[in-house]
């Protein structure tokens, strides 16, 4: 999945239903529009990239406490998947960040 690959409405719808939020509630909490919050879940390219990691950054926060662990890790992988990092990669930065020191 390349970089220009764009990030999914439906999986942005999935964790906002997951949450019990309507469309305004998020818009609100986002400090976005309903119509706003209903063209990203559209995939409308041009406001999705206006947007940008800001926006699905709030987006996952606010949601992501009530969403299911599988939603989530679909959301996070796909996240991760859009800005260029493959699964080699990550699981490559898991390991240094879990090694212990040399030190110890």
């Amino acid at each position: 999945m390349s970089r220009r690959t764009k990030i999914s409405g439906l999986l942005l719808r999935e964790l906002r239903k997951e949450a019990e939020l309507t469309q305004q509630d998020l818009a609100t909490r986002i400090g976005i529009s309903r119509e706003t919050v209903s063209a990203i879940e559209n995939d409308k390219r041009e406001t999705i990239e206006a947007l940008g990691a800001e926006v699905m950054s709030k987006w996952h926060m606010i949601c992501a406490q009530r969403a299911s662990a599988a939603t989530r890790h679909k959301f996070f992988e796909h996240v991760m998947q859009y800005f260029g990092f493959s699964d080699q990669h990550l699981s490559n930065r898991a390991k240094e960040i879990t090694k212990p020191d040399a030190q110890d």
